[in-house]
């Protein structure tokens, strides 16, 4: 049997439609969708005045869900893909749980390569919480998630503390943490408040289990994780992925950089473009940003040790430009210089015939290529298609669980 991978994740089946709507248990319109889709947008931006909970668990449920869930796909497929996830069944918690997009997303990613014996999903919202359960449910007899997990839920504000006890293989942060810290006015204040919560979520993993968190793609919020990491380092955490090395974020020398993922395969399901468009919406692939910490200085870079003396991996952290005669974009990794990030260029006219080249990669992709093209003193490197090759996860090798 051929499993299928973590990454890139499966389109959203429509049977999910059926579960969506059957955990709702009442009938709403596409422009009633639509309206309630926008008026939670505006939320999520600070603007609008207030509107009925119920029709933001609507637009929660039957828009964002469908959005979200295959936002940890990439995470969860890096940690098997290092061999850094138990293959006991597992034990999970989701803090600032909601609806279950990251926890219910974890089972959806992991469906033939792991079990997961229970979650304890915590949220202040219960009614969001009683709709996850129903959604599990409504999923797992459809054959959409895996059926028999416990699930476990408690309403209680995380951030004020009371988590359960553990220890958790996997700890989950999905689109919380820009809850957690909204009041407070400035990146520091945010990222300061945030390495908080995710120290006391550390300290519930098992020796080898891991932390994930996930937050919007935007500058803000990106950034934000990106000087949480920055306090993780610092306190002696291990950051196992994205991140290809143990240096200072390239992304915060200046405050207008990000270093952000998406999805670009992965629109929004047939049924839900309609509504997004009415809403003003993107219905194009999913933007985000994430961090995974570790408590055992076990790291993606390490698992995947270049094969050849001389070698080191960078990732695309964006995506490429081409223009004519070359393709561009930029790598970050563990480069001679304390910089961590280089423009990179590729000429067409090198190396024809080769099967995959600059322009072919994606955002988040790793490549593989020689020192001699990446020991840099300026901002540029020019890489030969000879020189480097894309290590891709589309596949989950047997060497690695």
């Amino acid at each position: 049997m051929t499993l299928s991978p973590p990454w890139p994740p499966a389109p959203l089946e429509d049977a999910w439609r059926d579960a969506l709507e059957a955990t709702l248990a009442r009938p709403v319109t596409a422009s009633a969708l639509a309206r309630m889709v926008a008026q939670q947008a505006a939320r999520y931006r600070g603007e609008g005045g207030p509107h009925a909970h119920e029709d933001g668990l609507t637009a929660r449920l039957l828009f964002w869900f469908p959005r979200d869930v295959v936002k940890v796909a990439r995470p969860v497929a890096e940690l098997l893909r290092g061999g850094v996830l138990p293959t006991r069944p597992l034990r999970i918690l989701d803090v600032g749980a909601g609806l279950g997009a990251t926890s219910l997303g974890v089972l959806r990613a992991l469906a033939g390569h792991r079990t997961v014996a229970s979650i304890d999903a915590v949220d202040l919202d219960g009614a969001a919480l009683s709709k996850l359960r129903g959604l599990y449910q409504n999923a797992a007899s459809r054959g959409l998630l895996a059926s028999g997990v416990t699930l476990n839920t408690l309403t209680q504000n995380a951030a004020e503390g009371g988590l359960p006890r553990g220890p958790y293989d996997l700890v989950l942060l999905g689109l919380a943490g820009v809850e957690i810290t909204q009041g407070l006015s400035t990146p520091e204040a945010r990222a300061e408040a945030l390495s908080a919560v995710l120290t006391r979520l550390v300290d519930t993993l098992c020796d080898d289990g891991a932390l994930i968190v996930i937050e919007p793609g935007s500058r803000d919020a990106s950034r934000v994780l990106h000087h949480a990491r920055a306090r993780a380092l610092a306190l002696g955490q291990t950051v196992y992925a994205p991140c290809l090395h143990s240096g200072p974020c390239p992304m915060l020398r200046s405050e207008h950089d990000w270093c952000h993922e998406d999805y670009r395969e992965g629109s929004l399901p047939a049924w839900l473009v309609g509504v997004a468009r009415d809403a003003g919406l993107r219905w194009e692939g999913p933007t985000w940003s994430y961090l995974v910490l570790r408590r055992d200085r076990r790291r993606l870079v390490d698992a995947l040790a270049p094969t050849a003396p001389n070698r080191r991996l960078l990732r695309v952290i964006e995506a490429p430009t081409v223009t004519k005669g070359k393709t561009e974009t930029w790598l970050c990794g563990d480069l001679d210089d304390a910089r961590h990030d280089t423009r990179a260029l590729e000429l067409d006219r090198v190396g024809k015939g080769h099967t995959v080249r600059l322009r072919d990669t994606r955002r988040g992709d790793i490549i593989q290529t020689s020192t001699e093209n990446t020991r840099t003193t300026s901002l540029n490197i020019r890489l030969s298609p000879d020189d480097w090759e894309r290590i891709a996860f589309n596949h989950i090798d047997p060497s690695h669980g």
